[in-house]
Parts: structure tokens; C-alpha cells; sequence
């Protein structure tokens, strides 16, 4: 049994989670100070029950702490005497944030007089590069050889040689090395003042250097595709960056991280991949990049016990820790102080949260990983909709909306100032609805493809298109399912062509025929975020 905080994007839910629950078995959880069934359909009375507190962005602006450059460098320089690299910078990192290698299927190797590396990105292709070849005459891509050139370059004033390590996997730069670049460049000159810093206590500081900006790489990249595990380092980062950034920025970084990488994606010169950078530097500022660097600083070559003790000594702590409560984090600490295993002592609020969470992330109750922080056994009271059915918000949207499952199965999707009390007891069309939906899609097969529908199927697999032929077959299957529904209940119900797919306009309910994924469900709730209606899936 397990529970997704679904839709965890830079286009996220209305709250931060800072640690997901993910695989964890658990009866409920309490959002706000209210209870919330978690498995609705099956209790398990000795399974693990979590109290998990979520912040949100308040009437109160945040903004992020100043960091003097003088009191930056000697926390850099003081940070770096335990700070330890073993491997690659790029390797280290990964280590560090426990992330899984890339997966193969973003890449395909073309066999010519050799072997060379495609990647690509939303159907498009970004990089075609040589990982070796044979024969009198080797070629070379012009542009990836110029990128390389003109990245080589601009080492010459960060320490020289491949400074940022992005070519220890092969003689060009691939989406991962334009991504972790277009970074280095929006750190500016706050990635000098690192140098700097490090330069007094290393010979040779472009390892940490590269490392840290690898670091925060990963990290963000966690924005906008969650890793499926749960991650210690990178939950107790997010902790930190709300004290020090607010949530207000978090929120912004996380949009304008998106949007730097797919300008990286897209860039195929160092001025673009320049543009990119310094277009998210706008946004990130030297505060903020300061703070990011300080907490990765901080969580390299850390030690159980010490890390609240880290976490005080940075700059800025107390108007961090300040401004953590301000955004709610001295609710968190109250519960934090009941986490068994975890103990509380008067450090603040903030350095206590950040130790805590670290602890439950490692736990091995946990992959889990918010704001934490109580654990008790299953029971208690669940939080239930009218009829007392109980509930689970299954995906938050960052409007405020959101999505529920009753425990009778039922999905429905409320806007900000919805509440579970708005859902009908009883919705008799809407289960006749439903049934009706469930029956189609499953009468539907190939067979009920139209003469057009099966020709562009057919194309698509003949140009080796095979997720657009899976795309149009779906697509298919929901028309049909739609066309099916409407011919059975058109003369009670109003059906739309555009907006929301059905009303019924004796109690003004609507409802919406959509396929079950993951991802549809998600951009439904963030195309029709303030209506009211019933997710009627298949």
C-alpha cells in the first residue's frame, strides 16, 4: 500500500512538500489540523501513521535573506574543511542526492563508422555527437565541436582544463552538461566568490566547485521530475531554502528553472546557453545563489548529529529562522518534538526542522519526506465528505485547487473555497455516468477504429512514431467513449464541446469523461482550475 503526492512539478500543488510520502504503509494523514484517509478501502491497524504539517504561501511576502560576500566566503571556507570528494564532481553529486544514472531509454546509440549519441527531448533532438569511431575519415558536428571549444575557453578563467567536469563522459556536451553550464553561468559572479573562498583552503578547488554547482543541478532537475524514491539530502535542502529564500522565491525558482531548461535544451552556441543562464540569474539572484550554495556546502561530508549545529552557524540564520515560522515551520517544530527517535533540543525552529527531517528521510520507516514530523500507530478518525465517506486529496494543485477520492471510489475535482461539505451526499446521474464510461471503454477495441483514425495510426508506425500511434490510439478510444456516453444520455444531459464535458441542468452538476493517467488528470486540474466537477475516468 502505498501514497503519491501527485503533480510534484514546477507547476506543483499549492503547498510544498519538502518530504514525499512514498512508499510508506499508512491509514491517514492530517493536512492543516484535520485528518485524512490515506487507504480509504483497506485499514491496516498496525501500519505507521503520519502527522504531516504543509506549508503554503501566506498573505506575507517573503524574500531572501541578505548574505554579506565576506560573511559567504569565510562560511565557504570554514564548510570546505569537511567537505570531501570521492569519484567524479558529477558522480559525487549523484552520490550525494542519491539519484539513479540516466536513464537509457533518453538515449540511442546509431551505429555509422562508429557509434554516436542521440538525445532527445519532447520529440526534438538536441544532441547527435561521436562517442567513437573507426575509419580514414572521422566526423565531426560543427556545432557540438564550437560549443565544446567556447566552454574550454571560458574555463581558462575558472582554473583551466574541463572545470565544470562536463566532458568526462564523452568529447561534447550533452543535455545535462548544457543544463549544469547554463547554471554556472547564472551563479555568476557568486560562483568567483566560491572559487575564491575555496581557493584558501584547496590547491585546487574546481572539484568543489563543480561538484556544488552539480549539486543544485540535480537538485532542481528533482523540480520537474521527482525522483520515484525519496531523497534525505534533497529534503532537507528544500527545508533550508524555505528559511533562507521564503517560499515565495522557491516558487519563482522552481518556474524559472523550467524555464532555463528547456533554453538549454534548445541551445546549440555558448551565447545561448549564456542567454539562458543569465536570464534565470535575473531570477535567482545573488541571495538566493549564495543560500544554495551554502546549503549544499553544508550537507557535503556531513555527520549525524552535527548538521543543526551546521545549519545555525550559516549566515543569515536568525532572520532564516524568522522568517521559517513566519511561514509556519514553529507548528512543524511542535510536532517534530513528538517524532520518536528525534530529539528536540532549544536550537530553533529551523536547525530543528532540518535535522529532523533528515532523520525520518533515512528512517527506515520512511522513504518520506515533508515537513514532518509525528509518528503514531493506525486509527483515529478520517477525514470524510457528506455521508461520512472518507476521503483522500489525492493531487494538489498550486492554484489551490485540488483533487479528492471518496472512499466509494468517486473522484472530484474542488476549486479554492470548495470543501469536502460541497460534495453531494448522493450524485445518482453521476454513477449512472460512470457505469456508463466503464462500460464503453471496455467495449472499445481496434476494431472500432474508423477508416481515419487506423490510416493515421498506420502512418505513425510506418515514420517509427510509435508514441504518436499510441497517442491517436488513446485519442481514438476516448472519442469513442465520449460519443457512446452522449448517444445514451443526451436527451437528460447537456453535453459541451468545449469547457467541461457534461452538465445536467436540473442540479447544475458537472462532469468530465477523461482517461485515468496520471498526467491527464494533472492537466485537467490545471486547465479548469476553478471549476467544481466529477472526474468521470476510464
Amino acid at each position: 500500500m502505498s501514497t503519491r503526492f501527485a503533480d510534484a512539478r514546477p507547476w506543483w500543488g499549492g503547498f510544498l512538500l519538502v518530504l514525499f510520502l512514498h512508499s510508506a504503509c499508512a491509514t491517514g494523514v492530517v493536512r492543516g489540523g484535520r485528518r485524512v484517509e490515506l487507504a480509504p478501502r483497506e485499514r491496516v491497524e498496525s501500519a505507521s501513521d503520519y502527522t504531516v504539517d504543509f506549508l503554503e504561501p501566506k498573505a506575507r511576502s517573503t524574500r531572501p535573506v541578505p548574505i554579506d560576500p565576506a560573511e559567504f566566503r569565510r562560511a565557504v571556507q570554514r564548510l570546505s574543511r569537511d567537505m570531501r570528494l570521492t569519484g567524479s564532481p558529477r558522480e559525487a553529486a549523484r552520490e550525494l542526492l542519491r539519484v539513479s544514472r540516466q536513464s537509457p531509454r533518453e538515449v540511442e546509440t546509431v551505429e555509422m563508422a562508429g557509434v554516436w549519441l542521440l538525445e532527445g527531448y519532447r520529440e526534438q533532438t538536441y544532441t547527435f555527437v561521436p562517442l567513437s569511431q573507426t575509419g580514414p575519415v572521422p566526423l565531426t558536428p560543427e556545432a557540438d565541436e564550437a560549443l565544446r571549444a567556447t566552454y574550454l575557453r571560458w574555463c581558462e578563467h575558472q582554473g583551466g582544463g574541463d572545470c565544470l567536469g562536463l566532458l568526462e563522459d564523452g568529447p561534447h556536451l550533452r543535455t545535462d552538461d548544457r543544463r549544469t553550464l547554463a547554471l554556472a553561468l547564472a551563479f555568476g559572479a557568486v560562483l568567483d566568490e566560491t572559487r575564491e573562498a575555496l581557493a584558501r583552503e584547496l590547491l585546487d578547488p574546481r572539484a568543489l566547485v563543480s561538484m556544488v554547482v552539480w549539486t543544485v543541478a540535480l537538485y532542481c532537475m528533482m523540480w520537474a521530475v521527482p525522483e520515484p524514491t525519496t531523497k534525505a539530502v534533497a529534503a532537507t535542502l528544500t527545508v533550508m531554502l524555505v528559511g533562507w529564500l521564503g517560499l515565495d522565491t522557491v516558487w519563482g525558482l522552481m518556474d524559472g528553472w523550467s524555464r532555463m531548461v528547456h533554453a538549454a535544451h534548445e541551445a546549440s552556441t555558448f551565447e545561448e546557453l549564456r542567454a539562458a543562464g543569465e536570464d534565470f540569474g535575473k531570477v535567482l539572484g545573488q541571495d538566493a545563489a549564495r543560500a544554495m550554495i551554502l546549503a549544499v556546502a553544508t550537507l557535503t561530508g556531513r555527520a549525524m548529529g552535527n548538521v543543526a549545529a551546521k545549519v545555525r552557524a550559516l549566515p543569515g540564520y536568525s532572520r532564516a529562522g524568522a522568517q521559517w515560522e513566519a511561514q509556519g515551520g514553529a507548528a512543524v517544530l511542535e510536532s517534530a518534538r513528538e517524532l520518536e527517535g528525534v530529539v528536540v533540543r532549544g536550537e530553533g525552529a529551523l536547525a530543528a526542522a532540518v535535522e529532523a527531517v533528515e532523520m525520518v528521510a533515512i528512517s527506515p520507516q520512511g522513504p518520506m519526506a515533508v515537513v514532518l514530523l509525528k509518528q503514531g500507530l493506525g486509527g483515529g478518525a478520517a477525514g470524510s465528505a457528506s455521508g461520512g465517506r472518507g476521503s483522500a486529496t489525492v493531487m494538489r494543485h498550486r492554484g489551490g485547487n485540488r483533487q479528492v477520492e471518496l472512499a466509494d471510489g468517486q473522484r472530484w475535482h474542488l476549486p479554492r473555497g470548495k470543501s469536502l461539505a460541497d460534495i453531494p451526499a448522493e450524485d445518482k446521474v453521476g454513477d449512472q455516468l460512470q457505469e456508463a464510461v466503464t462500460r464503453a471503454a471496455r467495449e472499445w477495441g481496434p476494431d472500432r477504429l474508423s477508416a481515419n483514425e487506423r490510416k493515421a495510426i498506420g502512418d505513425a508506425l510506418k515514420q517509427g512514431k510509435y508514441w504518436l500511434a499510441r497517442l491517436l490510439e488513446r485519442e481514438a478510444r476516448g472519442r469513442y467513449v465520449h460519443e457512446t456516453v452522449r448517444k445514451q444520455f443526451q436527451k437528460f444531459l447537456r453535453f459541451n464541446s468545449r469547457g467541461l464535458d457534461v452538465v445536467d441542468l436540473k442540479t447544475n452538476r458537472q462532469y468530465e469523461i477523461l482517461s485515468g493517467t496520471e498526467s491527464n488528470l494533472a492537466r485537467h486540474g490545471r486547465r479548469m482550475a476553478g471549476e467544481f466537477f466529477r472526474m468521470l475516468t476510464f
